[in-house]
């Protein structure tokens, strides 16, 4: 049986992915309000992504000596100031300002968050441990995201942030007074040095740079493939964004278990073909959207099972990293969220030139090409056993990877 403060760093993802989904459903409202365009506004998800990418390995490597407790209490609080002064924002420069303040938050938070359900797993718990943490995140666009919706419809965009910083500040507080105190794993400069030119982890992170550019490319444009591929506007947008989501609870159910029992290799090429598989079957529906009720009825089972395969390839990739840097668990996740984040700026710039270029069907058909160049980024590991990996306190460099 799992640790049930893990459940309560859940929570903390749940809480930053909400937040982040939830400023995407309410550009059209900020643009308004500031009067400015939506293109404009929505420069603060990619504003977002890159702050995260570029902070979140020096703040972790910062940090790495504070009490997890405290760090964890520190990064919510920051998180919930950051969308406190967005809520009450005069205009774009503050938001952006404050956009900024959120994702450090939100890296100081994430990645010390697995570490520490990594560290109250057992063993053989450990893929368990990071998908129920991961998971927080899926629930947040299936049901934070659209909460944080209807509230900015009711109340207005500024009451989203407020029920952003809410949710932060009832984090910031079970985890003071719920978490027990994990001590960090230490490591040297050197080492924390040789991990970020680990050959191991460096072909890590290209996978999760790759993972998150394919599906990221697809779903920020979902609106405009949707639109060629059955005609609907945004009732079949938000619905499929919410199936999506569902796959992702469902994967996150499911790779645990899978990940405990499975070569991680093996199920990382496997999560990439079937990501590429389901993006190609899109592809051809945006390509013959003659058909648009049979389409759509298409994309919802295609919706699921590409969150569910998407889902369950993050949560390797987490897994991944924490193997080949049991010593170093924080440091090496950060790097993870670090590619994840720019993974996730690119695809907005990458999917809007392929829109601009071609049309709407070049999206799904570049994020298959995407998936398929991530394959050979998966390397076996000398050991995938949750157990094995985490008795070792080194950083497992080039000589610990092999083409598998």
């Amino acid at each position: 049986m799992l640790n049930p403060r893990i459940y309560l760093l859940a929570l903390g993802t749940f809480t930053v992915g909400t937040e982040g989904y939830v400023v995407a459903g309410v550009l059209p409202q900020v643009a308004r309000d500031l009067h400015t365009t939506v293109p404009v506004v929505g420069q603060l998800v990619t504003v977002f992504a890159l702050a995260y990418a570029i902070l979140g390995p020096p703040l972790i490597a910062r940090a790495h000596a504070l009490p997890p407790r405290r760090l964890l209490v520190g990064a919510a609080l920051l998180f919930a100031a950051a969308n406190a002064v967005a809520a009450v924002a005069p205009g774009l420069a503050v938001l952006v300002a404050a956009r900024i303040a959120a994702a450090a938050g939100a890296a100081l938070f994430m990645a010390p968050a697995a570490s520490i359900a990594a560290a109250l797993a057992p063993p053989d718990k450990l893929p368990k441990a990071i998908a129920v943490t991961a998971t927080g995140n899926a629930l947040a666009l299936t049901a934070g995201a659209p909460l944080g919706t209807v509230i900015a419809s009711a109340l207005g965009w500024r009451a989203a942030f407020w029920f952003v910083t809410a949710l932060a500040l009832v984090t910031a507080a079970l985890v003071a007074v719920l978490l027990p105190d994990v001590r960090p794993a230490t490591a040297e400069a050197a080492r924390r040095a040789d991990l970020a030119r680990s050959p191991g982890i460096r072909w890590a992170a290209a996978t999760t740079f790759a993972l998150f550019l394919a599906a990221y490319t697809l779903y920020t444009y979902l609106s405009p493939v949707v639109a060629a591929a059955t005609g609907r506007g945004s009732g079949a947008v938000a619905l499929l964004m919410v199936t999506f989501g569902a796959g992702g609870l469902i994967g996150g159910r499911l790779i645990g278990h899978i990940l405990t029992r499975t070569d991680l290799a093996r199920t990382l090429r496997y999560v990439l073909g079937v990501v590429a598989s389901v993006i190609a079957i899109i592809a051809a529906l945006t390509a013959t959207g003659g058909h648009q009720d049979p389409n759509l009825v298409l994309l919802f089972p295609a919706m699921l099972i590409l969150g569910a395969a998407w889902w369950s390839g993050g949560i390797s990739q987490q897994t991944r990293f924490v193997l080949l840097a049991p010593g170093q668990r924080s440091t090496a996740l950060s790097l993870h969220f670090s590619a994840q984040f720019l993974g996730v700026a690119t695809a907005g710039a990458l999917g809007g030139l392929t829109l601009t270029t071609f049309s709407a069907t070049g999206i799904p058909v570049v994020a298959v090409a995407i998936a398929l160049l991530a394959q050979p980024t998966v390397r076996k590991l000398t050991s995938t056993r949750p157990e094995a990996a985490t008795r070792q306190n080194a950083v497992v460099i080039s000589s610990g990877d092999q083409q598998g």
